[in-house]
């Protein structure tokens, strides 16, 4: 039998896993990933994972906007009402994805920034959740904003993270948690792997983040699965030096307290 996985970001919502969903999840239980984690990047896609998560045994959802998205909702309330609302359902295990990116021009990031801020500002009040944090190219001004907001370093997890080992250090000191996703398997992620290896092993999370980034030795793959977190696993046991169940038994106790998720 498979080592029983938690599969921490992936979005089954998104084409190339939504029509199919029910043979997705079917294939990531039978490659041992028992939980997965289908967040939310707008309040219309975050209502649409919730409907996942009664279909399927294991599958939980988060509620947020991402900041590609931010633009298209301008309205305060909508984006807080809606997260409010979601949030109270049992099996929406978080907040986010939120953040902060500047590899794209659009939408303009004083837009992102403000409806990041919003964001944030519901979740002072949802104590009880933790907080998935989506930062590309803006580390130092993401931290900036998530400091502002008073809410513990300790609520936040920096999703897909490749940043600097300087960005690695600053986001460690600021008390989050780490996730990284098959991007470690590359070939030309040397640097990054190396980097993974220095997160102390408390503070680690792992994620496929599908329907992207499929990871190696399946990197053909078109359209990633959660099924493929075992790839990430197995490539972090070995450059850490830790036996696989080892490994797993460590990310995946991190992301059930982190997440608070039900015991499988």
């Amino acid at each position: 039998m498979p080592i029983q996985m938690i599969d921490t970001h992936c979005h089954l919502t998104y084409d190339g896993l939504f029509e199919q969903v029910g043979q997705v999840v079917a294939r990531a239980r039978q490659a041992g990933v028992n939980r997965m984690i289908t967040v939310g990047t707008t309040p219309d896609d975050a209502l649409r994972a919730v409907t996942l998560t009664e279909r399927f045994d294991g599958v939980f959802a988060t509620v947020g906007v991402h900041p590609h998205y931010a633009a298209q909702w301008p309205d305060r309330m909508a984006v807080t009402e809606s997260m409010r609302q979601l949030a109270a359902l049992r099996t929406v295990v978080a907040l986010g994805e939120m953040g902060l990116d500047r590899h794209y021009p659009d939408p303009p990031f004083e837009i992102q920034q403000r409806v990041l801020e919003w964001q944030l500002d519901v979740a002072s009040d949802l104590i009880g959740l933790p907080i998935v944090i989506h930062n590309r190219k803006a580390t130092d001004e993401t931290l900036s904003v998530l400091k502002a907001s008073g809410i513990p370093g300790s609520r936040f997890v920096f999703h897909c993270f490749t940043g600097s080992d300087k960005e690695l250090d600053e986001v460690l000191a600021f008390g989050a948690m780490v996730s990284v996703t098959g991007i470690v398997t590359f070939k030309n992620a040397a640097t990054l792997a190396a980097s993974a290896t220095r997160v102390p092993s408390e503070r680690l999370m792992i994620e496929t983040d599908a329907p992207y980034l499929t990871p190696e030795p399946v990197r053909k793959m078109k359209t990633n699965e959660p099924g493929n977190v075992r790839h990430v696993a197995k490539f972090l046991a070995a450059h850490r030096e830790v036996d696989m169940p080892s490994f797993v038994d460590s990310v995946d106790a991190n992301a059930a307290r982190f997440f608070n998720l039900p015991r499988s």
